[in-house]
């Protein structure tokens, strides 16, 4: 490769705009589409990998909840020296956050000392050699720092919380990574957290599963080497004492993320989508430089004739090759770039391209061009220098049955990937409709619901007093069903287990039941069914210690009806709570999940400004009403704030955002598929036509018909397309298979899938090829045998 080679090029690349656009196009897009689906990919699979201490840092289990007691990680760092150091990781506050009158609800954690040893968050100001060892001081992330202090320097600065005289001193600004499995917006200590809230000095106990408690071990010690010290705590620590048998194991941090954070099928289903795409690009690319150099034969004829070796021409060809591939792939990377937001902004993520950090999608890249540009180069170069000169010159070279079948072959291939991204589109957007759908068993049709925010509200009182206000008032309307406060609803459930032990016979020695507390006429507003008993629905009722569960839970503890059962929390002389109901399985969390065993406890709170949520009944077809209703009553009502609403199915269909996403990115890499293949098929389809012109010809003057020599012109096409469809159906039967065997509720994987999408797939061929099938069809005869 010389610069004379490089000039001729371009040269030849400007006389050939239209070849050079299709060939940077379709490359182009098909790199930008690999680019930005390897970017996503490598995010996930690099999750958490930033942190020094990577391979050494575990999570403490108990069971198979990830949770523990807040007593474990202080136990474990004064009775085990194997361990090197250790953070708990309290996620359950956020109250008023302000900087002057800059004011937002912001989530606080609570920490140990060594959380930034244990962690290796990039420090943007400050550094994390004991950022937290005085009390009150925190460290806040980058963003935290820049809604409250724009773009001056965050350190030194306090943080009031809520309206008393309590600050938080910023000691250090972090950048927390997008691919870390532990984020936060405010870390401070257990000290000062203990100050701050004082509710979460009872909740750290043997009793409590509420912190995330992370590890460090010493070099050269593995897990199994501290399991019997572990389980010495157990038998020392847990309740009931010398009788508790939790398996508390070490979960590797390394394989966090994989296991409960990230859809490995997903993961694996994206590669795939990438790969296919950039496959059909390239195979279109190559394709396309392949059919071209066919028509330069008499260009390399006159250049053998005045003296052009065949290394040469070799090497101006694969000059040219790789010219055009460099072309393609900076489009493709500008593309990707500018194509980045959007993708951002759909998954909720800040993806970045830098190659400094990222320095794998260089060599992705310089990868791509040098296959491509070989491939592409090699053998028209090899086919045009060998060419004999007399075919050279006359422009006829004979292009043998098993070059076509190659090009054929590309085009099966490519069909093959778009009718699987086809089949994969419908049968996503087909399971999220089957979930959206599901009867969630209570009404979500007719609820309202408005946030408190009882952070606002400097006087506890008056917010009590206004929600009791509006609540009453609601009830009165005519409008109104039904109303009632609580912490939770369908959607938003926490992560809140206990173990409880039943006193009565039952299948079962105890059961793990997710914790929810609610207020009265909880069920009655959300129209949840009862199988036995009832709710905590009677106004002058004590429900203390009363209990409803759910079908699954008395599913498991064997029990037929709610008959005052008793069951213990804890242990088996533990807390007694009354069952005095069982309600149907209704759709608290997304369908894909398995419904879980779940328990309702009644909690009567001393001010109404305690709680998060109301909720409001609406009439059938009277929600609007209802939803002016609230807005007038909130900023009628002393103090006068605004209401922030929320219709309940809105908050459900949340769970399914992610699928959401997933089908939109499956429906535009499947639109990207059809048109990449069709300008492969399409450029193969005008090369055949041109073939064909004098057999066409031939066929006119002996009387065939239009519609016969379209028919014979397309059957070829048609046949490449079922060939694709029939190897495309088991593949894509089975990936979907696979990826559908995730959800608890699922829809059938019906034939219609596979039917559509081959029939969309054909009908695509046969509208791509049909023009220029029905131009060569309807052409002058005469014409057609004067070609050449």
């Amino acid at each position: 490769m010389n610069g004379l080679q490089i000039k001729n090029s371009f040269r030849f690349l400007l006389k050939k705009k239209n070849y050079l656009f299709i060939n940077v196009f379709g490359l182009g897009v098909g790199v930008a589409s690999f680019l930005i689906l390897a970017l996503y990919i490598y995010n996930d699979i690099s999750y958490n990998r930033f942190n020094e201490n990577y391979s050494r840092i575990y999570r403490l289990a108990e069971g198979s909840g990830m949770q523990t007691k807040g007593l474990v990680l202080p136990t474990i760092l004064d009775q085990i020296p194997e361990v090197e150091c250790g953070t708990r990781f309290f996620t359950w506050d956020g109250f008023r956050v302000s900087y002057n009158d800059v004011a937002f609800p912001q989530g606080v954690q609570y920490v140990d000392s060594a959380f930034f040893s244990v962690f290796s968050f990039p420090f943007t100001e400050g550094n994390s050699k004991n950022p937290l060892k005085e009390k009150y001081g925190a460290v806040i992330s980058s963003d935290v720092a820049k809604k409250y202090f724009g773009d001056t320097p965050a350190v030194g600065k306090k943080l009031q919380i809520k309206f008393t005289n309590t600050f938080l001193t910023v000691n250090g600004v972090v950048d927390v990574p997008e691919n870390s499995s532990v984020k936060f917006e405010i870390v401070t200590s257990y000290e000062t957290g203990m100050e701050i809230s004082p509710w979460i000095v009872s909740v750290h106990d043997w009793y409590n599963t509420f912190s995330e408690s992370y590890i460090v071990l010493k070099e050269g010690i593995s897990p199994s080497q501290i399991d019997p010290k572990l389980q010495r705590i157990v038998t020392e620590k847990f309740l009931p004492v010398g009788e508790n048998k939790t398996d508390l194991n070490l979960f590797p941090y390394s394989e966090y993320h994989a296991k409960y954070e990230s859809n490995g099928t997903l993961i694996i289903i994206l590669s795939l989508v990438a790969l296919g795409i950039l496959g059909i690009a390239i195979f279109n690319y190559i394709n396309l430089t392949i059919s071209s150099s066919i028509t330069r034969s008499r260009e390399v004829g006159i250049k053998k004739v005045f003296g052009a070796t065949r290394h040469h021409l070799f090497g101006q060809i694969i000059t040219e090759s790789y010219t055009i591939s460099f072309i393609a792939l900076i489009f493709g990377y500008l593309l990707a770039i500018a194509l980045l937001p959007m993708f951002n902004q759909l998954f909720e993520i800040n993806l970045q391209f830098n190659f400094s950090e990222n320095y794998i999608f260089f060599f992705m890249l310089l990868a791509i061009w040098f296959v491509v540009g070989l491939i592409s180069g090699i053998v028209p170069a090899l086919f045009l220098s060998r060419a004999k000169l007399v075919q050279s010159l006359k422009g006829k070279l004979n292009v043998k049955n098993r070059s076509l079948l190659s090009q054929n072959s590309l085009v099966v291939v490519q069909f093959t990937i778009a009718i699987i991204l086809i089949c994969v589109t419908f049968l996503v957007k087909n399971q999220i409709g089957f979930m959206i759908e599901k009867d969630p068993n209570f009404d979500k049709e007719n609820i309202v619901v408005a946030e408190l925010e009882t952070w606002q509200y400097e006087d506890a009182n008056a917010a009590s007093n206004k929600f009791s206000k509006i609540a009453k008032e609601l009830k009165e309307s005519p409008y109104v069903k039904s109303v009632c406060f609580s912490q939770t609803i369908p959607g938003t459930y926490s992560e809140n287990y206990n173990t409880f032990y039943h006193e009565a016979s039952s299948t079962v020695e105890s059961i793990h039941l997710k914790k929810a507390y609610v207020g009265r006429n909880y069920f009655e507003t959300y129209g949840i069914p009862f199988t036995s008993g009832s709710g905590f629905n009677q106004e002058l009722s004590s429900y203390k210690n009363c209990v409803v569960l759910n079908k699954t839970a008395m599913t498991k503890l064997g029990y037929s009806e709610a008959a005052k059962q008793i069951i213990r929390e804890s242990s088996p002389t533990g807390q007694i709570n009354t069952i005095i109901g069982a309600i149907e399985d209704f759709s608290y969390q997304g369908a894909q999940h398995e419904m879980q065993p779940l328990a309702h406890f009644f909690a009567e709170q001393e001010k109404l400004s305690n709680w998060g949520l109301l909720s409001v009944r609406a009439n059938p077809g009277a929600s609007l009403k209802v939803v002016e209703l609230l807005k007038e009553k909130w900023q009628n009502t002393s103090p006068i704030t605004s209401v922030n609403y929320f219709f309940i199915d809105d908050k459900l269909d949340q769970h399914y955002k992610e699928y959401i996403r997933v089908n939109k990115v499956f429906s535009w890499f499947s639109l990207l598929a059809i048109i990449l293949s069709c300008i492969g098929l399409f450029t193969l389809s005008a090369q055949s036509m041109t073939r064909k012109t004098k057999e066409i010809g031939i066929r006119k003057v002996n009387g065939a018909k239009v519609s016969e020599i379209l028919a014979m012109l397309n059957k070829d096409f048609i046949k490449w397309v079922a060939i694709a469809f029939v190897i495309a159906c088991p593949i894509a039967w089975y990936a979907m298979n696979k990826w559908i065997e995730n959800f608890a509720y699922k829809t059938t994987l019906s034939w219609w899938i596979f039917a559509l999408a081959g029939v969309l797939a054909l009908i695509i061929a046969l509208l791509t090829v049909s023009w220029q099938s029905w131009r060569a069809a309807s052409r002058n005869p005469v014409e057609a045998l004067r070609y050449e």
